[in-house]
């Protein structure tokens, strides 16, 4: 894993910044690690080495730099102990596909110990490919679907020293992309949906709108405040299942269905990027993934289905109907992931 998460201060080992004045809401650059309250937020800031800072602005407004001279750092403004809130963001986020580099809402909670990211933008590494991680499914929040990866970090630092600890990620699906930004969390969302896969968080610390970079160049320039409600949306009902379709089209515009015992659950309109498609249902039995659309030149990859977290390969499936080999249509038992005609591949009971 090329990003390593390092937005950490020991509390034995915190650096106190000076002249951070409340009345007046003073700027004030930080070039070394510390943390505190400015404004009426809560900040951090940590780096491991190089020429990053942060700037703290009036209200939850901050800036940031750093060059690639700096291996790794994390900073923001937030609140101090963070929970189920809306969180809103704009500002500017001054990077690019090529640098490493996370727009996110961070936090961390102890018993059990968690680090956690809600992801709104990144450039040239995703977190959820990290490395060992388990995926959990996706869901739908504020515009946009969020897919969930649990990773576990082993005798690395954290907020009490060096400990093993998991990583819990929700990144969003389109990311925000790059320049002036702006959103908003429902972080009660996220919270639900991480409970009900059994990812639990513990007492809350702080949470903060950071900005982090590792082995690359940027800037920000980001304002965050607090909306109404944050509650978050309850999870699925008892017994219903959350079912994920990983899929993409060859020329966009295809259209796929899940179907449970027989009954359309979903139907979408696929693009030629690999994305996660949600869906929840409280039926049983048999599932398939079926393509209606074929003509010109459309094929559909079907990566994996997952049910409640729990992954299921393409490639072990029970039939595919869709896969053209030895000259027709359905032809084969290749266990292909792909549909190249009018057909499904089916996943057996989930």
């Amino acid at each position: 894993m090329k990003f390593r998460s390092r937005g950490i201060l020991s509390a034995t080992a915190l650096v106190c910044a000076t002249g951070l004045l409340a009345a007046g809401a003073q700027a004030q650059t930080l070039n070394s690690n510390a943390t505190g309250t400015h404004d009426g937020y809560y900040y951090t800031f940590w780096k491991d080495s190089g020429s990053a800072s942060m700037t703290l602005m009036p209200g939850g407004r901050y800036t940031s730099q750093w060059t690639s001279n700096t291996n790794n750092w994390v900073g923001g403004k937030g609140w101090n102990p963070g929970g189920a809130r809306v969180v809103n963001y704009s500002g500017n986020y001054g990077v690019n596909n090529s640098q490493n580099s996370y727009l996110a809402l961070y936090g961390w909670t102890r018993n059990p110990l968690i680090e956690y990211y809600i992801v709104e933008s990144y450039g040239s590494y995703n977190p959820a490919s990290c490395s060992g991680g388990v995926d959990y499914g996706s869901f739908q929040s504020d515009g946009a679907t969020y897919n969930v990866r649990r990773c576990q970090r082993v005798n690395a630092p954290s907020i009490d020293g060096t400990q093993t600890f998991y990583q819990y990620f929700s990144v969003r699906n389109p990311k925000k992309g790059f320049g002036n930004i702006s959103g908003t969390i429902n972080v009660g969302n996220h919270f639900n949906y991480w409970a009900s896969r059994g990812l639990n968080l513990g007492n809350h610390f702080y949470m903060v709108m950071a900005s982090e970079g590792y082995q690359s160049q940027g800037s920000t320039d980001i304002t965050v405040s607090s909306g109404s409600g944050g509650g978050g949306t309850n999870p699925p009902p008892a017994g219903s299942k959350t079912i994920v379709v990983r899929a993409r089209g060859t020329a966009g515009g295809e259209s796929i269905s899940l179907k449970v015992n027989n009954a359309t659950v979903a139907t979408w309109t696929l693009t030629t990027s690999m994305a996660n498609y949600t869906a929840t249902t409280p039926a049983s039995g048999g599932s398939v993934v079926e393509f209606t659309n074929d003509g010109g030149n459309r094929d559909v990859q079907v990566d994996y289905i997952s049910v409640n977290g729990s992954i299921r390969q393409s490639e072990d499936q029970t039939y595919n109907t869709g896969v053209y080999q030895n000259g027709q249509c359905g032809g084969g038992n290749g266990r292909s992931e792909w549909l190249h005609c009018n057909g499904a591949i089916g996943y057996g009971n989930l």
